[in-house]
């Protein structure tokens, strides 16, 4: 069996990272690192799976691997909260081990669709656009697709899917949404008025986000917390619900409220949670 894997270098040192190597071999896992690896000088390397060893970033940052060789992700949480990795670091070999005798669950989940000018692209958790000066208020228009076209003057916004319901968006201000929902929602950044709130879009809808004033200062598009294009005033992006998927890999009976109750203390902590 043959694995591309991606690795968190600042939370993992070589040590480690050669004994989940070394482990993995033990299973008969063949391993390529993920940064490494080019699908044009390693035509004849084909993987069954990916997996990541690191937080959510090392998740994210697998995303367009698994996206376009349609490949599973099996990943461990190394550190930080993590809501995308599915096992703990320490339960590796239980993992490895219904991995290997394909006793895990097969999660597919939705993916935003961007366009900035002739590029595509696919991302898991959000699309942000952001101001370029700290100091100054952007102004925005948001188009929903069949709706009226309203305006955001504040500091950006972002576009997030149910799975990145939990990330930025959540930080500001915008709602919890199951990760298997096929919606994406709009949410300012920090709004001048404080009636723009967050709507929640339907799949048959696309949004078109477009630059009315940046003062001066480029606007920025990261796009599943990378930096991926310096905007305009007039630049346009559009996105949506994606035609493909990601699929995750992880126990059955995945429980979405469990996890925000145990990563977040949703809705209190109670005795029996401690």
């Amino acid at each position: 069996m043959k694995a591309i894997v991606f690795f968190n270098h600042k939370r993992l040192d070589e040590e480690m990272i050669q004994k989940i190597i070394s482990f993995l071999g033990s299973f008969n896992i063949d391993v390529f690192i993920g940064d490494t690896f080019s699908g044009k000088q390693n035509h004849d390397y084909e993987p069954e799976v990916i997996m990541t060893f690191g937080g959510d970033g090392t998740v994210l940052r697998a995303v367009p691997f698994a996206v376009e060789r349609d490949l599973p992700i099996l990943s461990f949480k190394v550190g930080s909260v993590g809501f995308l990795a599915a096992f703990e670091l320490g339960e590796l070999e239980s993992a490895i081990g219904k991995f290997v005798d394909n006793r895990l669950h097969m999660e597919e989940r939705y993916l935003l669709e961007v366009s900035f000018k002739e590029k595509r692209y696919k991302v898991l958790n959000d699309c942000a656009v952001e101001r370029g000066d700290p100091s100054r208020t952007t102004s925005l228009e948001v188009e929903i697709e069949g709706f009226s076209a309203y305006k955001i003057v504040g500091d950006g916004v972002i576009l997030s899917t149910g799975t990145g319901s939990t990330a930025y968006n959540l930080s500001i201000g915008g709602a919890l949404v199951d990760p298997m929902a096929k919606v994406y929602q709009v949410t300012p950044v920090a709004p001048h008025n404080p009636f723009v709130g967050s709507i929640i879009v339907d799949s048959t809808r696309k949004t078109k986000v477009t630059v009315i004033d940046g003062k001066n200062a480029p606007m920025k598009l990261y796009l599943d917390g990378i930096l991926t294009a310096v905007l305009r005033d007039g630049d346009e992006i559009v996105a949506g619900i994606s035609g493909k998927k990601v699929k995750l890999l992880r126990d059955a009976g995945f429980d979405f409220v469990r996890v925000l109750k145990r990563k977040l203390a949703f809705g209190g902590r109670l005795k029996d949670d401690l």
